[in-house]
């Protein structure tokens, strides 16, 4: 059918119309772009162990709760409501509040049971060691449940919050593992509308969410994207160049290029990520406390942060530094740097003529720097006498590696490390993780102590104690918490908390 003149005028005006609409939808969509620099690397919420993993669960499926670092509280999302019933019973209540994304009803007892219960049996499933504590949970109502716990834990809250996440029971029995990626339906602040491994996440803002606290929502982002960037300078690059809306770990070296620069801010946030070198105690030769001992010696840490670092970093001996709760001053006992005593305790174990032979391992583009921090303590380690092999692994194979205890000696950090105990039962335990291996009764009893004293005060003292083990007995060398250095366009408003994360439903787009 011929179209005349006054009808293509007509199909032309329409069709600039809908492109004028179109855009104004799409102007007033909030997007917001947030590099990545942690491996995406399943869609799983169980399958992996880390802060920005969390984080992604805690906005899509929900968790119970967040710990406000900055005002030392927690805050509820997903349960309304907490309180010790007594030594080793805490009972919460969840929030009546709440939908389903696909419009299904909201959170119940059973799905915080199904969720404990995947944690433990998922064979894909990381995350066993923060729950090790539980002994079960047992409902009360749809929407209230007892935590029972194996032993006093006076910290449960704070374990739990932020990392507990929460999924559906009904969607994971009629689709098993499919739920997880045709039906990622929660109750959390934001959708997840797709996840590309190791590229992309995007969520989108759920139209029904009710901050807890309070708190106006309508100019925080409508699509959030976290996009994948390793490289420091492309995170840059990026954000300067507009593409992105936070750069997330910007390199001390890059900082001077956002500094001054229209349209860009930076933000600065003491971390409590504590960066360590870790050794396996049950592999050669790291059982002798002598050569693990002669290591820590051996390192040059404030040499490493002011050359290195820029200065963007702060020094700490044990696994409570400034940064963390329950410091309470310097340890009595350190091992600073000191390359004459590591010298003569490697000639004591009997490498007087150098050695051993050590293999070291690093993540590349993970942690700030982590390339060059490792080949400087490599460095350092050879002036000592050790004769060292540097492997620079995939991130995946390191980390694969690290968690099934076949890493002999790396370097990495273990993020959010406010309350130190869930750090030290993952790490120093005896039968937690096998990642160090390590084993000492008195650490035991006085981590066991520490699960059980309420009063802060004589809490905070047995953490000195611990803190003075960890030291004495070297299973890690401890060496700094990061200053978390974020670039972010002038427009964005958003808080960075110590862990070097964020809730999105307090960001504020301008």
């Amino acid at each position: 059918m011929a179209v005349n003149s006054k009808s293509k005028r007509l199909i032309v005006v329409m069709a600039a119309l809908l492109a004028s609409a179109l855009g104004d939808a799409l102007a007033q969509t909030r997007t917001m772009t947030i590099t990545a620099t942690e491996p995406m690397t399943t869609d799983n919420p169980y399958g992996d162990s880390s802060a920005p993993v969390y984080s992604l669960w805690c906005h899509t499926y929900g968790c119970l709760g967040r710990y406000d670092i900055a005002r030392n509280k927690p805050i509820g999302i997903l349960a309304e409501k907490w309180e010790a019933i007594d030594a080793t019973t805490w009972r919460f209540t969840l929030r009546k509040d709440l939908k389903r994304h696909d419009g299904g009803p909201g959170p119940t007892s059973q799905d915080v049971i199904h969720s404990l219960n995947r944690i433990r049996t998922d064979p894909e499933s990381v995350q066993s060691s923060f729950v090790a504590m539980i002994d079960k949970i047992v409902a009360v109502d749809d929407l209230t449940f007892d935590i029972k716990t194996k032993a006093p834990a006076v910290n449960l809250v704070f374990a739990l919050f932020d990392r507990f996440t929460v999924t559906s029971a009904e969607l994971y029995k009629q689709h098993g593992r499919e739920a997880d990626k045709k039906f990622a339906f929660g109750w959390g602040p934001y959708k997840l509308e797709q996840y590309l491994a190791d590229r992309r996440v995007v969520m989108r803002k759920h139209s029904d969410w009710i901050e807890p606290d309070g708190g106006d929502t309508k100019t925080s982002p409508d699509l959030v994207i976290l996009q994948q960037m390793r490289e420091p300078e492309q995170r840059v690059n990026a954000l300067l160049n507009g593409e992105v809306q936070v750069a997330k770990s910007v390199s001390p070296q890059l900082v001077s290029r956002i500094e001054g620069q229209a349209g860009v801010k930076v933000l600065k946030t003491g971390g409590i990520e504590v960066m360590f070198l870790a050794f396996n105690n049950k592999l050669a030769p790291w059982t002798d406390i002598r050569l693990r001992r002669a290591a820590a010696l051996a390192i040059n840490r404030q040499l490493i942060v002011d050359r290195l670092l820029g200065g963007y970093g702060k020094v700490q001996d044990g696994l409570v530094g400034p940064n963390q709760s329950c410091y309470t001053g310097p340890a009595d006992r350190t091992n600073g740097y000191d390359l004459a005593r590591a010298k003569a305790l490697l000639a004591e174990a009997g490498y007087s003529n150098g050695g051993p032979e050590i293999e070291f391992n690093t993540a590349v583009g993970r942690y700030v720097s982590d390339r060059q921090i490792a080949e400087a303590v490599a460095q350092m380690l050879r002036q000592a006498g050790f004769k060292v092999k540097l492997n620079t692994p995939e991130y995946a194979n390191f980390w694969a590696d690290v968690r099934k205890g076949q890493s002999p000696f790396y370097y990495m950090g273990r993020g959010s490390v406010f309350d130190p105990s869930d750090a030290a039962g993952q790490f120093l335990a005896t039968g937690g993780s096998p990642r160090v291996q390590y084993s000492n009764p008195k650490f035991d009893e006085l981590l066991a102590a520490q699960y059980a004293e309420a009063d802060p005060d004589k809490r905070c003292q047995i953490w000195r104690q611990l803190n003075q083990i960890m030291i004495d007995d070297a299973p890690m060398h401890f060496m700094w918490t990061h200053t978390l250095v974020t670039g972010m366009r002038a427009n964005i408003d958003m808080e960075i908390d110590m862990s070097g994360e964020y809730w999105l439903p307090k960001a504020q787009m301008k």
